[in-house]
């Protein structure tokens, strides 16, 4: 018999995540997205929760209109790792430390979308 993982659940971290500028453009109204392509899941199943990140309402629409494999393609990211590194923060109780988390997400993700500045421009239209 298979044995089933239980995926990690917190509206907590969600609102905390949510809480973070956008990952690609630095608004400050966003959303934790599901990265759907971090884990198996069933149909009509969000992976776990702490595989999000912060994207604003039209990054995220956006992102889901295009197909999120390709997104991410196309700007050179591996959202996983970003994702990772927000539930590392958020499990050593450093939520409030902005001075980590802009070394450790923004200062390592805006210098690799320099390349693809018209690309996110597109997007939020």
């Amino acid at each position: 018999m298979v044995q089933k993982i239980k995926k990690f659940r917190s509206k907590k971290y969600l609102r905390w995540v949510a809480s973070l500028p956008c990952l690609l453009c630095l608004h400050n109204e966003c959303q934790a997205h599901h990265i759907t392509i971090a884990e198996h899941r069933g149909f009509g199943q969000k992976v776990s929760d702490n595989f999000v990140i912060p994207l604003c309402c039209n990054h995220h629409h956006q992102l889901h209109m295009v197909s999120e494999r390709k997104f991410w393609h196309i700007l050179g990211i591996t959202p996983i790792d970003y994702a990772n590194s927000l539930f590392d923060i958020y499990n050593k109780g450093e939520i409030n430390n902005d001075i980590l988390i802009n070394q450790t997400i923004y200062n390592k993700v805006l210098p690799l979308l320099k390349d693809h500045v018209d690309f996110i421009c597109s997007l939020k239209v």
